[in-house]
Protein backbone atom coordinates (compact mmCIF):
# COMPACT_ATOMS: atom_id res chain seq x y z
CA UNK A 1 0.00 0.00 0.00
CA UNK A 2 1.04 3.57 -1.19
CA UNK A 3 -0.29 5.24 2.21
CA UNK A 4 -0.22 9.10 0.57
CA UNK A 5 -1.35 8.43 -2.90
CA UNK A 6 -1.27 11.83 -5.05
CA UNK A 7 -5.35 11.67 -5.15
CA UNK A 8 -5.73 11.41 -1.67
CA UNK A 9 -4.11 14.74 -1.27
CA UNK A 10 -6.59 17.40 -0.16
CA UNK A 11 -6.80 20.92 -1.64
CA UNK A 12 -9.28 22.57 1.24
CA UNK A 13 -8.42 26.36 1.47
CA UNK A 14 -6.17 26.35 5.12
CA UNK A 15 -7.09 28.56 8.03
CA UNK A 16 -4.85 30.47 10.30
CA UNK A 17 -7.01 32.28 12.52
CA UNK A 18 -5.46 32.39 15.87
CA UNK A 19 -5.98 30.09 18.86
CA UNK A 20 -8.08 31.68 21.90
CA UNK A 21 -6.01 31.19 25.22
CA UNK A 22 -7.44 28.49 26.23
CA UNK A 23 -8.95 26.52 23.32
CA UNK A 24 -11.16 23.37 22.52
CA UNK A 25 -9.36 20.37 21.74
CA UNK A 26 -10.91 17.38 20.12
CA UNK A 27 -8.84 13.99 19.96
CA UNK A 28 -9.82 11.00 17.66
CA UNK A 29 -7.95 7.78 19.35
CA UNK A 30 -7.10 5.09 17.00
CA UNK A 31 -5.47 1.81 16.89
CA UNK A 32 -4.81 -0.57 20.12
CA UNK A 33 -5.80 0.12 23.59
CA UNK A 34 -1.76 0.66 24.16
CA UNK A 35 -2.47 3.93 21.29
CA UNK A 36 -5.69 4.71 23.71
CA UNK A 37 -3.11 5.21 27.07
CA UNK A 38 -1.07 7.25 25.05
CA UNK A 39 -4.15 9.44 23.93
CA UNK A 40 -5.21 9.79 27.37
CA UNK A 41 -2.12 10.71 28.80
CA UNK A 42 -1.73 13.64 26.05
CA UNK A 43 -5.34 15.05 27.42
CA UNK A 44 -4.53 15.16 30.64
CA UNK A 45 -1.57 16.92 29.67
CA UNK A 46 -3.70 19.60 28.23
CA UNK A 47 -6.03 19.91 31.17
CA UNK A 48 -2.91 20.41 32.88
CA UNK A 49 -2.60 23.69 30.43
CA UNK A 50 -5.75 25.04 30.37
CA UNK A 51 -7.36 23.44 27.43
CA UNK A 52 -11.30 22.50 27.07
CA UNK A 53 -11.72 18.82 25.89
CA UNK A 54 -14.48 18.63 23.22
CA UNK A 55 -16.37 16.32 21.88
CA UNK A 56 -18.11 18.28 19.10
CA UNK A 57 -15.86 18.15 15.84
CA UNK A 58 -17.82 20.58 14.46
CA UNK A 59 -17.05 23.46 17.63
CA UNK A 60 -13.31 22.06 17.92
CA UNK A 61 -10.02 24.54 17.80
CA UNK A 62 -7.88 22.35 17.75
CA UNK A 63 -8.33 18.49 16.39
CA UNK A 64 -5.75 15.96 16.94
CA UNK A 65 -5.93 12.56 15.11
CA UNK A 66 -3.60 10.37 17.24
CA UNK A 67 -3.04 7.24 14.83
CA UNK A 68 -2.58 3.72 13.93
CA UNK A 69 -0.10 1.81 11.31
CA UNK A 70 -0.06 -1.83 12.08
CA UNK A 71 -1.67 -3.12 9.18
CA UNK A 72 -3.05 -1.57 5.90
CA UNK A 73 -6.78 -1.28 7.13
CA UNK A 74 -5.57 0.53 10.43
CA UNK A 75 -3.51 3.22 7.80
CA UNK A 76 -6.55 3.39 5.73
CA UNK A 77 -8.73 4.73 8.99
CA UNK A 78 -5.87 6.90 9.76
CA UNK A 79 -5.59 8.55 6.65
CA UNK A 80 -10.14 8.72 6.05
CA UNK A 81 -10.12 10.72 9.67
CA UNK A 82 -6.96 13.09 9.24
CA UNK A 83 -8.55 13.91 5.73
CA UNK A 84 -12.14 14.29 7.68
CA UNK A 85 -10.45 16.02 10.15
CA UNK A 86 -9.21 18.19 7.75
CA UNK A 87 -12.06 19.50 5.98
CA UNK A 88 -13.24 21.14 9.86
CA UNK A 89 -10.93 23.22 8.71
CA UNK A 90 -13.59 24.78 6.20
CA UNK A 91 -16.77 23.27 7.54
CA UNK A 92 -15.81 23.85 11.33
CA UNK A 93 -13.85 26.13 13.85
CA UNK A 94 -10.97 23.92 13.61
CA UNK A 95 -7.57 26.03 13.38
CA UNK A 96 -5.00 23.46 13.39
CA UNK A 97 -4.99 19.88 13.18
CA UNK A 98 -2.09 17.69 14.72
CA UNK A 99 -1.12 14.03 13.97
CA UNK A 100 0.46 11.75 16.27
CA UNK A 101 0.66 8.42 16.75
CA UNK A 102 2.08 5.36 15.10
CA UNK A 103 1.07 6.51 11.28
CA UNK A 104 2.83 10.05 12.43
CA UNK A 105 5.68 8.15 13.45
CA UNK A 106 6.39 6.07 10.49
CA UNK A 107 5.26 8.79 7.61
CA UNK A 108 6.28 11.54 8.81
CA UNK A 109 7.44 13.34 5.93
CA UNK A 110 4.93 12.02 3.76
CA UNK A 111 2.30 13.23 6.21
CA UNK A 112 3.45 17.15 5.80
CA UNK A 113 4.12 16.84 2.11
CA UNK A 114 0.74 15.30 0.79
CA UNK A 115 -1.62 17.04 3.53
CA UNK A 116 -1.19 20.77 3.43
CA UNK A 117 -3.95 21.03 6.32
CA UNK A 118 -1.74 19.41 9.18
CA UNK A 119 -0.13 21.80 11.17
CA UNK A 120 2.04 19.30 13.08
CA UNK A 121 3.22 15.78 13.55
CA UNK A 122 4.43 13.92 16.28
CA UNK A 123 6.17 10.29 17.33
CA UNK A 124 5.44 7.77 18.86
CA UNK A 125 8.05 9.01 21.73
CA UNK A 126 7.07 13.02 21.18
CA UNK A 127 3.47 12.81 22.51
CA UNK A 128 4.69 15.19 25.29
CA UNK A 129 5.04 17.31 23.22
CA UNK A 130 1.13 17.65 22.37
CA UNK A 131 0.51 21.47 24.58
CA UNK A 132 3.59 22.69 22.61
CA UNK A 133 2.34 22.04 19.35
CA UNK A 134 -1.01 23.08 20.09
CA UNK A 135 -0.24 26.01 21.09
CA UNK A 136 2.60 26.60 18.95
CA UNK A 137 2.01 29.53 16.19
CA UNK A 138 0.72 27.60 12.44
CA UNK A 139 2.77 30.09 10.54
CA UNK A 140 5.33 27.32 10.52
CA UNK A 141 5.06 23.08 10.81
CA UNK A 142 6.26 21.89 13.99
CA UNK A 143 6.95 18.79 14.05
CA UNK A 144 8.68 16.58 17.10
CA UNK A 145 10.19 12.90 16.97
CA UNK A 146 12.94 11.12 19.42
CA UNK A 147 15.18 8.30 19.07
CA UNK A 148 12.80 5.11 19.35
CA UNK A 149 15.42 3.61 22.10
CA UNK A 150 14.35 6.58 24.54
CA UNK A 151 11.68 5.81 27.15
CA UNK A 152 7.99 6.89 25.94
CA UNK A 153 6.32 9.64 28.36
CA UNK A 154 4.36 8.99 31.03
CA UNK A 155 2.15 10.83 33.28
CA UNK A 156 -1.78 11.11 34.40
CA UNK A 157 -4.31 9.68 32.21
CA UNK A 158 -7.82 11.33 31.46
CA UNK A 159 -9.47 7.93 30.96
CA UNK A 160 -11.43 7.83 27.97
CA UNK A 161 -13.79 5.07 28.71
CA UNK A 162 -14.55 3.32 32.22
CA UNK A 163 -13.53 3.98 35.77
CA UNK A 164 -14.01 0.66 36.40
CA UNK A 165 -12.36 -1.69 33.80
CA UNK A 166 -9.05 0.17 32.92
CA UNK A 167 -5.88 -0.86 30.91
CA UNK A 168 -2.33 -0.27 32.51
CA UNK A 169 0.69 -0.42 29.64
CA UNK A 170 3.53 -2.44 31.45
CA UNK A 171 5.93 -1.80 28.69
CA UNK A 172 6.76 -0.30 25.55
CA UNK A 173 8.16 -1.79 22.17
CA UNK A 174 9.14 -5.45 21.25
CA UNK A 175 12.39 -6.78 20.57
CA UNK A 176 10.80 -10.08 18.80
CA UNK A 177 11.25 -9.01 15.51
CA UNK A 178 8.80 -11.16 14.14
CA UNK A 179 9.01 -11.03 10.32
CA UNK A 180 5.53 -9.88 9.44
CA UNK A 181 5.64 -6.83 12.22
CA UNK A 182 6.33 -3.25 11.95
CA UNK A 183 6.06 -2.46 15.83
CA UNK A 184 10.00 -2.21 16.33
CA UNK A 185 9.80 0.60 13.40
CA UNK A 186 7.05 2.39 15.31
CA UNK A 187 7.57 1.74 19.20
CA UNK A 188 11.08 0.63 19.11
CA UNK A 189 12.69 -2.31 21.31
CA UNK A 190 10.87 -3.60 24.34
CA UNK A 191 11.56 -1.57 27.32
CA UNK A 192 9.98 -2.23 30.63
CA UNK A 193 8.26 0.37 32.60
CA UNK A 194 9.70 -0.03 36.35
CA UNK A 195 7.67 -1.95 39.03
CA UNK A 196 6.98 1.10 41.11
CA UNK A 197 5.66 3.13 38.75
CA UNK A 198 3.71 0.18 37.68
CA UNK A 199 2.25 -0.43 40.99
CA UNK A 200 1.69 3.81 41.61
CA UNK A 201 -0.54 3.54 38.62
CA UNK A 202 -2.25 0.72 39.38
CA UNK A 203 -3.00 2.37 43.24
CA UNK A 204 -3.50 5.52 41.21
CA UNK A 205 -6.40 3.78 39.11
CA UNK A 206 -7.95 1.28 41.94
CA UNK A 207 -8.53 4.61 44.02
CA UNK A 208 -10.18 6.23 41.19
CA UNK A 209 -12.67 3.16 40.96
CA UNK A 210 -11.09 0.71 38.96
CA UNK A 211 -12.53 -3.39 40.01
CA UNK A 212 -10.79 -4.72 36.76
CA UNK A 213 -6.83 -3.87 36.14
CA UNK A 214 -6.13 -5.31 32.78
CA UNK A 215 -2.65 -5.08 32.00
CA UNK A 216 -1.06 -5.02 28.32
CA UNK A 217 2.00 -4.15 26.34
CA UNK A 218 3.47 -4.87 23.09
CA UNK A 219 5.02 -7.97 24.63
CA UNK A 220 4.10 -8.58 28.03
CA UNK A 221 5.43 -11.66 29.28
CA UNK A 222 8.61 -9.84 28.53
CA UNK A 223 8.47 -8.31 32.03
CA UNK A 224 10.61 -9.31 33.95
CA UNK A 225 8.54 -8.11 37.16
CA UNK A 226 5.33 -9.34 35.33
CA UNK A 227 4.31 -12.32 38.00
CA UNK A 228 5.21 -9.75 41.06
CA UNK A 229 3.54 -6.89 39.43
CA UNK A 230 0.55 -9.36 39.47
CA UNK A 231 1.07 -10.45 42.95
CA UNK A 232 1.48 -6.64 44.04
CA UNK A 233 -1.77 -5.42 42.29
CA UNK A 234 -3.82 -8.14 44.25
CA UNK A 235 -3.34 -7.00 47.59
CA UNK A 236 -5.37 -3.85 46.25
CA UNK A 237 -8.39 -4.21 48.53
CA UNK A 238 -10.85 -2.48 45.77
CA UNK A 239 -9.22 -4.92 42.72
CA UNK A 240 -11.29 -7.93 42.10
CA UNK A 241 -9.73 -8.65 38.79
CA UNK A 242 -6.23 -8.71 37.06
CA UNK A 243 -6.13 -9.95 33.45
CA UNK A 244 -3.18 -9.94 31.19
CA UNK A 245 -3.44 -9.17 27.93
CA UNK A 246 -1.09 -10.72 26.11
CA UNK A 247 1.12 -13.83 26.29
CA UNK A 248 3.48 -14.46 23.78
CA UNK A 249 3.14 -18.61 23.82
CA UNK A 250 7.34 -19.10 24.53
CA UNK A 251 7.13 -16.70 27.49
CA UNK A 252 4.48 -18.82 29.44
CA UNK A 253 6.95 -19.88 32.17
CA UNK A 254 5.93 -22.41 34.90
CA UNK A 255 5.79 -19.55 37.18
CA UNK A 256 3.34 -17.73 34.98
CA UNK A 257 1.63 -20.79 35.21
CA UNK A 258 1.55 -21.64 39.04
CA UNK A 259 0.70 -17.56 39.17
CA UNK A 260 -2.76 -18.73 37.62
CA UNK A 261 -3.07 -21.37 39.77
CA UNK A 262 -2.56 -19.68 43.14
CA UNK A 263 -3.76 -15.77 42.61
CA UNK A 264 -7.56 -15.56 42.77
CA UNK A 265 -7.92 -12.64 41.78
CA UNK A 266 -5.95 -13.47 38.43
CA UNK A 267 -8.63 -14.12 35.97
CA UNK A 268 -7.95 -17.64 34.33
CA UNK A 269 -8.00 -16.18 30.35
CA UNK A 270 -5.39 -15.87 28.41
CA UNK A 271 -5.28 -14.38 25.40
CA UNK A 272 -1.78 -15.95 23.48
CA UNK A 273 -1.58 -14.63 19.73
CA UNK A 274 -0.42 -17.94 17.96
CA UNK A 275 -0.39 -16.72 14.10
CA UNK A 276 0.14 -20.37 13.42
CA UNK A 277 0.25 -23.87 13.53
CA UNK A 278 2.59 -25.12 10.80
CA UNK A 279 6.19 -25.45 11.73
CA UNK A 280 7.44 -24.39 8.08
CA UNK A 281 5.26 -20.82 8.42
CA UNK A 282 6.14 -20.44 12.16
CA UNK A 283 10.00 -20.30 10.90
CA UNK A 284 9.37 -17.87 8.26
CA UNK A 285 7.45 -15.85 10.57
CA UNK A 286 10.37 -16.15 13.03
CA UNK A 287 8.28 -17.33 15.19
CA UNK A 288 10.35 -20.16 17.38
CA UNK A 289 7.38 -22.53 18.46
CA UNK A 290 7.20 -25.99 16.34
CA UNK A 291 3.03 -27.27 16.06
CA UNK A 292 3.76 -29.62 18.50
CA UNK A 293 5.34 -27.29 20.82
CA UNK A 294 2.25 -25.45 20.89
CA UNK A 295 -0.40 -28.21 21.07
CA UNK A 296 1.96 -29.46 24.12
CA UNK A 297 1.54 -26.00 25.35
CA UNK A 298 -2.41 -25.76 24.69
CA UNK A 299 -2.56 -29.01 26.45
CA UNK A 300 -0.62 -27.65 29.63
CA UNK A 301 -2.49 -24.88 30.09
CA UNK A 302 -5.41 -26.89 30.44
CA UNK A 303 -4.56 -29.50 32.40
CA UNK A 304 -2.93 -27.29 35.19
CA UNK A 305 -5.08 -24.28 34.99
CA UNK A 306 -8.71 -25.45 35.89
CA UNK A 307 -11.12 -23.89 34.21
CA UNK A 308 -8.97 -21.80 32.23
CA UNK A 309 -10.20 -19.74 29.04
CA UNK A 310 -7.92 -19.52 26.17
CA UNK A 311 -8.15 -16.92 23.13
CA UNK A 312 -5.64 -16.79 20.08
CA UNK A 313 -5.26 -15.19 16.92
CA UNK A 314 -4.08 -16.68 13.49
CA UNK A 315 -2.57 -15.22 9.99
CA UNK A 316 -3.93 -16.34 6.77
CA UNK A 317 -2.01 -15.79 3.88
CA UNK A 318 1.39 -15.77 4.93
CA UNK A 319 3.54 -16.20 2.30
CA UNK A 320 4.60 -19.57 0.99
CA UNK A 321 1.68 -20.77 3.00
CA UNK A 322 0.86 -24.26 1.43
CA UNK A 323 -2.40 -25.89 1.15
CA UNK A 324 -0.71 -28.33 3.43
CA UNK A 325 0.58 -25.80 5.76
CA UNK A 326 -3.05 -24.76 5.94
CA UNK A 327 -4.51 -27.91 6.55
CA UNK A 328 -2.11 -28.41 9.85
CA UNK A 329 -3.39 -24.70 11.23
CA UNK A 330 -6.91 -26.29 10.19
CA UNK A 331 -6.70 -29.42 12.34
CA UNK A 332 -5.08 -27.29 14.89
CA UNK A 333 -8.00 -25.05 15.75
CA UNK A 334 -10.06 -28.54 15.59
CA UNK A 335 -8.15 -30.04 18.48
CA UNK A 336 -7.23 -26.68 20.89
CA UNK A 337 -10.96 -26.00 20.96
CA UNK A 338 -10.33 -22.47 21.35
CA UNK A 339 -12.98 -20.30 23.47
CA UNK A 340 -12.10 -17.52 21.66
CA UNK A 341 -10.17 -17.35 18.39
CA UNK A 342 -9.93 -14.34 15.94
CA UNK A 343 -8.37 -14.48 12.20
CA UNK A 344 -6.14 -11.75 10.09
CA UNK A 345 -5.69 -11.81 6.62
CA UNK A 346 -1.35 -11.77 6.05
CA UNK A 347 -1.23 -7.45 5.47
CA UNK A 348 2.30 -7.01 3.34
CA UNK A 349 3.89 -4.43 5.50
CA UNK A 350 6.98 -2.30 3.80
CA UNK A 351 10.16 -2.39 5.44
CA UNK A 352 9.30 -6.25 6.99
CA UNK A 353 11.43 -9.57 6.05
CA UNK A 354 8.02 -11.04 4.91
CA UNK A 355 7.04 -8.11 3.01
CA UNK A 356 10.33 -8.59 0.83
CA UNK A 357 9.64 -12.59 0.68
CA UNK A 358 8.20 -14.24 -2.95
CA UNK A 359 5.89 -17.03 -2.32
CA UNK A 360 3.20 -13.65 -1.87
CA UNK A 361 0.02 -15.11 -1.60
CA UNK A 362 -3.32 -13.58 -3.73
CA UNK A 363 -6.47 -11.45 -1.90
CA UNK A 364 -8.87 -14.48 -2.50
CA UNK A 365 -7.06 -17.41 -1.17
CA UNK A 366 -6.16 -14.91 2.20
CA UNK A 367 -9.70 -14.32 2.79
CA UNK A 368 -11.02 -17.67 1.96
CA UNK A 369 -8.66 -19.50 4.33
CA UNK A 370 -9.30 -17.25 7.10
CA UNK A 371 -13.15 -17.70 6.57
CA UNK A 372 -12.81 -21.39 6.19
CA UNK A 373 -11.08 -20.77 9.99
CA UNK A 374 -13.67 -18.88 11.38
CA UNK A 375 -16.47 -22.05 10.02
CA UNK A 376 -14.32 -24.31 12.16
CA UNK A 377 -13.96 -22.40 14.87
CA UNK A 378 -18.02 -21.74 14.91
CA UNK A 379 -18.83 -25.38 14.30
CA UNK A 380 -16.66 -25.75 17.46
CA UNK A 381 -18.47 -23.11 19.44
CA UNK A 382 -21.74 -24.92 20.05
CA UNK A 383 -20.42 -27.63 22.01
CA UNK A 384 -17.52 -25.33 23.78
CA UNK A 385 -20.53 -22.47 25.39
CA UNK A 386 -22.81 -25.46 25.97
CA UNK A 387 -20.24 -26.39 29.21
CA UNK A 388 -21.08 -22.96 30.51
CA UNK A 389 -24.71 -23.54 30.49
CA UNK A 390 -26.40 -23.95 33.37
CA UNK A 391 -23.21 -22.70 35.80
CA UNK A 392 -23.36 -19.29 37.54
CA UNK A 393 -20.27 -16.84 36.70
CA UNK A 394 -19.37 -13.49 38.68
CA UNK A 395 -20.56 -10.89 36.20
CA UNK A 396 -18.95 -7.36 35.91
CA UNK A 397 -21.93 -5.04 34.96
CA UNK A 398 -21.28 -2.33 31.90
CA UNK A 399 -24.62 -1.19 31.94
CA UNK A 400 -28.65 -1.70 30.31
CA UNK A 401 -28.68 -2.73 26.59
CA UNK A 402 -31.62 -0.73 25.66
CA UNK A 403 -31.95 -3.15 22.48
CA UNK A 404 -31.99 -5.93 23.95
CA UNK A 405 -34.28 -4.72 27.27
CA UNK A 406 -31.21 -6.40 29.48
CA UNK A 407 -28.41 -5.25 31.95
CA UNK A 408 -25.01 -6.58 30.32
CA UNK A 409 -22.03 -7.80 31.27
CA UNK A 410 -18.94 -10.15 30.84
CA UNK A 411 -17.47 -13.12 33.60
CA UNK A 412 -13.88 -14.00 33.31
CA UNK A 413 -13.82 -16.04 29.91
CA UNK A 414 -14.43 -12.18 28.74
CA UNK A 415 -11.94 -9.60 27.69
CA UNK A 416 -12.95 -6.45 27.37
CA UNK A 417 -13.30 -5.10 23.66
CA UNK A 418 -12.70 -7.97 21.71
CA UNK A 419 -15.02 -10.73 23.32
CA UNK A 420 -18.73 -11.19 23.27
CA UNK A 421 -21.02 -10.20 26.60
CA UNK A 422 -23.21 -11.68 28.82
CA UNK A 423 -26.67 -10.22 29.09
CA UNK A 424 -28.82 -10.29 31.69
CA UNK A 425 -32.19 -9.90 33.64
CA UNK A 426 -32.15 -8.84 37.26
CA UNK A 427 -35.07 -8.18 39.44
CA UNK A 428 -33.47 -5.23 40.84
CA UNK A 429 -31.50 -2.56 38.94
CA UNK A 430 -28.17 -3.27 38.23
CA UNK A 431 -25.31 -0.53 38.72
CA UNK A 432 -22.74 -0.32 36.08
CA UNK A 433 -18.84 -1.37 37.84
CA UNK A 434 -20.43 -4.04 40.32
CA UNK A 435 -20.10 -7.58 39.90
CA UNK A 436 -23.24 -9.56 39.93
CA UNK A 437 -24.08 -13.95 40.17
CA UNK A 438 -25.71 -14.89 36.82
CA UNK A 439 -26.44 -17.98 35.55
CA UNK A 440 -26.40 -18.72 32.45
CA UNK A 441 -29.36 -19.92 30.22
CA UNK A 442 -29.04 -19.40 26.76
CA UNK A 443 -26.14 -18.38 24.19
CA UNK A 444 -25.74 -17.12 20.52
CA UNK A 445 -22.47 -17.44 19.18
CA UNK A 446 -19.88 -15.76 21.37
CA UNK A 447 -22.64 -14.13 23.46
CA UNK A 448 -24.64 -15.45 26.72
CA UNK A 449 -28.40 -14.54 28.20
CA UNK A 450 -28.97 -15.22 31.77
CA UNK A 451 -30.55 -14.27 35.03
CA UNK A 452 -28.85 -12.36 38.33
CA UNK A 453 -29.45 -14.94 41.14
CA UNK A 454 -28.20 -12.50 44.03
Amino acid sequence: MRPFAPHMKNTVKMRNDPLTENPKVGLIALGCEKNRIDAEIMLAALQREGCEICADEDECDVIIVHTCAFIDKAKEESIENILAAAQKKTTGKCKKLIVTGCLAERYRTEIINSIPEVDAVLGTKSFDKITEAVKKSSEKKYEHYRSLDKIPPTGQRVLSSSNYSVYLKIAEGCSNHCSYCVIPMLRGEFMPRKYADVVAEAEALAANGAVEINLIAQDTTAHPDLCRIVKRIAKIETVKWIRILYFRPEEITDEIITLFETEEKLVKYMDIPLQHASEHILKLMNRPMSDGELKALVSKLKSRVDGVSLRTTFITGFPHETEEDFEILCNFVKESRFNNLGVFTYSREDGTKAGRMHGQIDEETKRRRAEIIMDIQNTLLESINKEFIGKTFDVLCDGYDEEKELFSGRAYFQAPDVDGKIYFASDDPAEEGSFYKVRLDLYDSYDFYGKAIM
